[in-house]
C-alpha cells in the first residue's frame, strides 16, 4: 500500500510515500516507542506521556498488552520512496503507524488518541492523518485519559 502525503520536516513541506510491512512487535519501550527486531520506531503524529508524567505507567501497560508479541502492519513515511528517505524525529526514531487486530485494520495510533492516552504531535503529523486532531479533540471533550 502506498499513499502520497505531505509532511512538515522542520519548516519545509516535503512529498512523502507510505509503505506497509508486516512485522512482530518484539518489545514495547514506552507508550509510543516499539522495537520490531532491530528496528526501533516511534508512532507518528502522536506523543504519549513520558517518564514521570501522569498516566505514563497506565499507557505503557496498555501498549504492552495490546501489541507486544503481536504481528502488526507497520507504515513508514518516506521523503523519496527509499529506505534512506524515512522520516525520523528529533531523537532519531523513524515515525510509523501501526495497524493491528483482525486483518490489521485497526490503527493503534488512533486507539491511543481515542482513549486519551496520547496527544497529537503536529511536527510529525502527515497531512492525510490530520483527522488525528479531531480524535484528540473528542477525547479531550469527553475528559478521557490525559484530559481528565
Amino acid at each position: 500500500m502506498k499513499i502520497r502525503a505531505a509532511v512538515l520536516i522542520g519548516v519545509v513541506a516535503a512529498t512523502v510515500t507510505v509503505t506497509g510491512n508486516v512485522l512482530r512487535v518484539d518489545e514495547v519501550l514506552s507508550g509510543d516507542l516499539v522495537r520490531l527486531g532491530t528496528f526501533v520506531a516511534r508512532l507518528t503524529g502522536i506523543r504519549t506521556p513520558g517518564p514521570e508524567e501522569p498516566l505514563e505507567p497506565e499507557v505503557f501497560a496498555f501498549t504492552k498488552k495490546e501489541i507486544e508479541g503481536r504481528m502488526v502492519k507497520l507504515f513508514t513515511w518516506t521523503t523519496d520512496n527509499t529506505a534512506a528517505g524515512i522520516v525520523y524525529d528529533d531523537e532519531g526514531y523513524p515515525r510509523v503507524q501501526i495497524n493491528y487486530g483482525k486483518d490489521s485494520t485497526v490503527s493503534f495510533n488512533e486507539v491511543l488518541l481515542k482513549k486519551g492516552y496520547a496527544r497529537v504531535d503536529p511536527k510529525y503529523l502527515p497531512d492525510e492523518l490530520s483527522y488525528y486532531l479531531d480524535l484528540e479533540k473528542e477525547a479531550r471533550a469527553k475528559g478521557l485519559g490525559i484530559w481528565k
